[in-house]
C-alpha cells in the first residue's frame, strides 16, 4: 500500500512538471516568435499536446498559426486562424488572434471578412480589453487601415502604438516599420526615418521588420535616383532577408533588387532576377512585386526585339492590373458598405432620439391638459374623479393579471397553459361538428448558439421576429398561436387537415428563413424544424396531438432541421 502511494506521488510530480514544462515551452515560443522562428518552431514541436490545458491548447494553436505565415501560404493560416475563433472564448487570447487574422485578411484582400474582423476587434477591445492589450491590438487594426487604404486612420493608430504607457520596443519597432512604408508610398519619407525605423527594430533584434525597412531603405534610394547608395543597403538588406526565409519578403525584395539592377545597366541580372520572382510565387498572392516583374522583363524582351515574348510578358501585366483594379473595387465596394451601415445605425439613433423627444413632449402636454382639467373642475367633482379612478384602476389590474397568466412576455403569445386550455375548447368544438384540427409545433434550429455567440439581446429578437412572421403567415379566427418554451411553439389550427397544414407550415418555415438579422448589426442565419399532425390520425385529445406532433418534429430534427416533417411521414420512417 505505501508502494503504490509512494508510486502515485511520484506520477503526479511528473505530470505536474510536464504541465510546468510545456507552459514555459509557449512562453518562449510567443517571445520569440518573430525574432528565431526557427528555434520557436523547434520549441513548439517538443509540446506533448496532451497534457495542455484547455486555454494552452489554444494558445498554442494560435503560434502554430503564426508561424506558419512565413511558409508563404496565406489563406491556409487565415483559415487556421478561423478555425480558433470559432472555439475561443471571450479573452485576452481571441484579441490577439483577432488582430492576427485581421492583418492577414486585409493582406489577402478579403474585405468583407476584414471589416467583420475590424467590427469585432473593436467591440471585443470595450469589453474585454487591457491597457495592456490595446498595443497589440492596435497593431491589427493600423495594418487593416493601411491595407484598406485608409492612411490617416493608420497614421491615428501608428501615434497611439508610439505614445501608448504599454507599448513595449516590439510594438515600436512594428509602429515605425509600418510608417515609413507609408510615408514612401506618399514620396514623404526621409532617409532619416528610415535609420530610425531600423534602429529601432536592431534593439529588439526583430529581423522581419529590419528586413523590411531595409527594402524601404533600397527603394527610398532608387526613387531618389542613388544607385551606388541603393547597391550597399541590397546587400544588407539580402544578408537579413534570407534568414528569415518568408516568401513575401523574398519577392519583395527580388522584385526591388531586379529593378536596382535593370537602372544600374546589369539587364542580363535584371532578368534573371525578375523570373525568380515569378518562379518565387507560383500562387500569385504578392501581386505588387510580380507586376514589377513582368514589366521589366517586358521592356527588356522588346529591347532584344522579341516582341512575340514581350507581349506575353505584358499580357501578364495587364492581367495583374485587372485582377488588381478588380480587388480594388471590390475594396470601394466594402468600404462603402460599411460606411453605409455605420451611418444607417447613428441615422437610426437620430431617428429614435427625436421620437424620444416627441414622445416625451406628448406626455408633458397630455400632463398639462389633466392638470388644467382638475383645476376647472374643482373640490365639487373630486369624490367623483377618486372613485372613478380607483374603479379604472381596478380593471386595468384585473385585465393587466389576466393578460400576465395567459401570455408570454416576450413574444406576446399565448403561453402554454393558457395555449393548452384554448386548444382543449377548440378541440371539444371540432368534435361536436367532427371537423378536423392540425396541430404544428416547430423549433428554432441551434438556437443556443445564437445566444452564445451573439447575446441573449439579439435571441430575443429573433424570438419576436419569428412571432411577427408567423403572425403575417395567420389568419386570426382560424389559428391558435402559442409559445410551448423555450425556442418552442405551436400553431393550433381548426377545420384543417394534415395536408393542408404541411403546405401552411412550409410557408412559416420559408417565411422563417427570410429573417434579415443585419437590421440588427448581426451576421446569423435563422431557421426552423416543424413537426404535424392531426384529429384524424390521433383523435381529439390534446395530449396525444402533443406526442404525435412532438414525434415528427423530433425526426424533423433528427434529419437535417430546417424541414417540415408530418406524424405519418415519421411513422413510415420508423
Amino acid at each position: 500500500m505505501l508502494r503504490a502511494i509512494v508510486v502515485l506521488i511520484i506520477c503526479l510530480g511528473m505530470t505536474h512538471a510536464a504541465y510546468a514544462k510545456n507552459a514555459h515551452i509557449l512562453e518562449e515560443v510567443d517571445a520569440i516568435k518573430l525574432s528565431d522562428r526557427s528555434q520557436a518552431q523547434r520549441l513548439l514541436s517538443k509540446i506533448q499536446l496532451d497534457q495542455l490545458k484547455p486555454q494552452e491548447l489554444y494558445l498554442y494553436r494560435y503560434l502554430k498559426a503564426y508561424l506558419s505565415t512565413f511558409d508563404g501560404d496565406l489563406d491556409f493560416t487565415l483559415d487556421q486562424y478561423e478555425a480558433l475563433l470559432q472555439v475561443l472564448p471571450d479573452s485576452v487570447l481571441r484579441i490577439r488572434v483577432l488582430q492576427s487574422a485581421l492583418g492577414i485578411a486585409s493582406y489577402r484582400e478579403n474585405w468583407q471578412q476584414s471589416f467583420e474582423l475590424a467590427a469585432e476587434l473593436n467591440s471585443l477591445l470595450e469589453r474585454h480589453g487591457t491597457a495592456e492589450t490595446e498595443a497589440e491590438a492596435y497593431q491589427g487594426l493600423l495594418v487593416f487601415y493601411k491595407n484598406v487604404g485608409q492612411l490617416e486612420t493608420a497614421e491615428i493608430y501608428i501615434r497611439r502604438i508610439l505614445e501608448h504607457p504599454f507599448a513595449n520596443a516590439e510594438h515600436k519597432c512594428f509602429a515605425k516599420s509600418k510608417g515609413v512604408e507609408i510615408k514612401l508610398d506618399k514620396s514623404t519619407v526621409t532617409e532619416a526615418q528610415i535609420y530610425e525605423a531600423i534602429e529601432q527594430c536592431k534593439s529588439t533584434e526583430q529581423d522581419y521588420f529590419i528586413s523590411t525597412n531595409l527594402i524601404t531603405l533600397v527603394s527610398y534610394y532608387i526613387s531618389q535616383n542613388e544607385l551606388s547608395k541603393a547597391r550597399v543597403a541590397a546587400k544588407e538588406a539580402w544578408s537579413k532577408v534570407e534568414p528569415v526565409n518568408f516568401v513575401f519578403l523574398k519577392s519583395q525584395f527580388l522584385a526591388t533588387y531586379a529593378k536596382l539592377k535593370y537602372m544600374l545597366g546589369n539587364n542580363q541580372a535584371a532578368v534573371s532576377i525578375a523570373r525568380q520572382v515569378i518562379a518565387l510565387d507560383k500562387a500569385e498572392q504578392y501581386k505588387a512585386s510580380l507586376i514589377i516583374a513582368y514589366e521589366l522583363l517586358a521592356k527588356l524582351s522588346a529591347a532584344q526585339n522579341d516582341y512575340q515574348l514581350a507581349y506575353t510578358y505584358v499580357s501578364a501585366v495587364n492581367r495583374l492590373e485587372d485582377d488588381f483594379h478588380n480587388e480594388q473595387v471590390v475594396k470601394s465596394l466594402a468600404l462603402q458598405q460599411a460606411r453605409f451601415d455605420l451611418k444607417n445605425k447613428e441615422t437610426r439613433i437620430t431617428l429614435l432620439n427625436k421620437e424620444n423627444k416627441l414622445l416625451s413632449t406628448e406626455t408633458r402636454l397630455v400632463s398639462e391638459q389633466i392638470q388644467s382639467m382638475i383645476m376647472a373642475l374643482g373640490l365639487a367633482v373630486l369624490t367623483v374623479i377618486i372613485l372613478l379612478f380607483w374603479s379604472y384602476r381596478t380593471r386595468r389590474v384585473q385585465n393587466k393579471l389576466k393578460y400576465l397568466a395567459t401570455t408570454d412576455a416576450l413574444t406576446q403569445v399565448a403561453n402554454r397553459g393558457h395555449f393548452s386550455e384554448q386548444a382543449n375548447l377548440l378541440l371539444s368544438k371540432a368534435k361536436i361538428n367532427h371537423l378536423p384540427v392540425a396541430l404544428i409545433f416547430f423549433d428554432l434550429d441551434h438556437f443556443k448558439k445564437i445566444n452564445d455567440s451573439h447575446g441573449h439581446q439579439t435571441g430575443d429578437w429573433v424570438l419576436r421576429k419569428v412571432v411577427s412572421m408567423i403572425n403575417e403567415c395567420c389568419h386570426s379566427n382560424q389559428h391558435l398561436l402559442g409559445r410551448i418554451g423555450g425556442e418552442e411553439f405551436g400553431i393550433l389550427m381548426t377545420n384543417t387537415d394534415i395536408n393542408t397544414a404541411r403546405v401552411f407550415a412550409e410557408r412559416c418555415r420559408e417565411a422563417i428563413s427570410r429573417i434579415d438579422p443585419d437590421v440588427v448589426g448581426t451576421a446569423l442565419t435563422v431557421t426552423a424544424s416543424f413537426g404535424i399532425s392531426d384529429t384524424q390520425q390521433v383523435g381529439y385529445h390534446l395530449e396525444q396531438l402533443f406526442s404525435a406532433s412532438d414525434l415528427a418534429l423530433y425526426q424533423a430534427k433528427k434529419y437535417g432541421r430546417d424541414q417540415v416533417c408530418t406524424y405519418s411521414n415519421h411513422e413510415s420512417n420508423l
